[in-house]
């Protein structure tokens, strides 16, 4: 792939302060072979290359550049850079059995070969923009459909291995940064009123079972009895006001804690500007530190809130170890993570 390529998450222009993506995935098995659970490995390896095959003319058709690989090929280190750029799920590159990729050159589309499901479809756009994810998302979905026979019923929809996809087959997620709701301790309650709605809560990055970066994602849960449609519009009231709450209480936070606040954030460009070795879960919490300043008008930065969004996808273990092809070794990667943030970070100045 191009390196002077602009990538989904490098698009200033949609920046949202709290609702950081916007995707969805799609389900869907081929009507002529076994599902993931009873499929041979011949069979995988036939089903990779025959929906691999269709990647010119798919690259034809949307007019920008497709890849495709097999994913069960690829070294470990590639498969866990994937991972991190939500390119292909954990679940994929733990395949022993014939898997595949295909990607756009902004990595915007990804269509994952035999997952837990033949193909998933996944469409993310940053920001508040799911709709726009959908619209992708079904047009991709419109171009296999008619060229292989999906495993559908008149009765119950779109069949998938798991009976939580059937239906729709649709997963729509939003990736929100709340650190508000956080630190305030409130995030547990919320997350429980959003489970009466039907919308699951997850970590979207975490080491040793905690959270890092204030980051989460927001699911529909309920796919079967309810339209693609139905599905956006139920997740977008709950995103709503989970937004609203969260920027209600970063106003009120900087209000009663300015001084405290204001001195984290820029300590926190400090220790990121001149760090000789910086460990994960550390870099997060300052990354996150100073998107909440930046967010809430502290400082001033050069690529705003979107850019620390990205450091945030590119300091992860295995795409620090691919950028400077650097050893496994933690201290190493500890080193080379804080020199990509030293040269990296934008600058920043007191917006007073």
């Amino acid at each position: 792939m191009s390196n002077n390529t602009i990538k989904w998450y490098m698009q200033q222009k949609a920046y949202d302060d709290v609702v950081v993506s916007s995707s969805v995935r799609l389900a869907r098995n081929l009507a002529e072979y076994d599902f993931m659970d009873r499929i041979s490995n011949d069979d995988a390896m036939r089903l990779v290359e025959q929906v691999r095959s269709l990647t010119p003319e798919l690259a034809g058709r949307e007019c920008t550049e497709y890849y495709s690989c097999n994913v069960n090929r690829l070294p470990e280190n590639e498969k866990d850079s994937l991972v991190e750029m939500s390119s292909i799920t954990r679940e994929l590159a733990g395949k022993k059995q014939a898997s595949g990729l295909i990607i756009s050159e902004d990595e915007s589309i990804s269509i994952m070969i035999n997952e837990d499901d033949h193909i998933r479809i996944s469409a993310i756009s940053p920001g508040n923009n799911m709709r726009s994810a959908f619209a992708d998302a079904n047009r991709i979905d419109d171009f296999f459909d008619s060229r292989m026979r999906y495993a559908f019923s008149d009765r119950y929809g779109y069949l998938t291995t798991s009976t939580a996809d059937v239906g729709t087959g649709m997963k729509a997620t939003y990736v929100l940064s709340l650190p508000a709701l956080t630190i305030s301790g409130k995030l547990n309650a919320i997350r429980d009123e959003a489970a009466k709605c039907g919308a699951v809560f997850r970590d979207v990055i975490s080491e040793d079972g905690k959270n890092l970066g204030y980051l989460y994602s927001v699911s529909n849960q309920k796919t079967l009895g309810v339209t693609e449609q139905e599905i956006i519009e139920n997740l977008d009231q709950v995103v709503s006001q989970l937004t609203g709450i969260e920027r209600k209480g970063r106003i009120a936070w900087v209000e009663n804690n300015h001084d405290d606040v204001e001195d984290k954030v820029f300590r926190s460009y400090g220790v990121l500007k001149h760090a000789k070795l910086i460990k994960l879960k550390d870099a997060m919490a300052l990354l996150a530190q100073l998107k909440f300043g930046s967010d809430t008008g502290l400082i001033r930065l050069g690529g705003g809130g979107a850019d620390l969004c990205r450091l945030m996808m590119e300091i992860q273990p295995a795409n620090i170890i691919k950028y400077y092809k650097c050893g496994a070794d933690q201290v190493e990667i500890e080193r080379a993570r804080a020199k990509y943030l030293n040269e990296k970070l934008p600058a920043i100045s007191n917006s007073n």
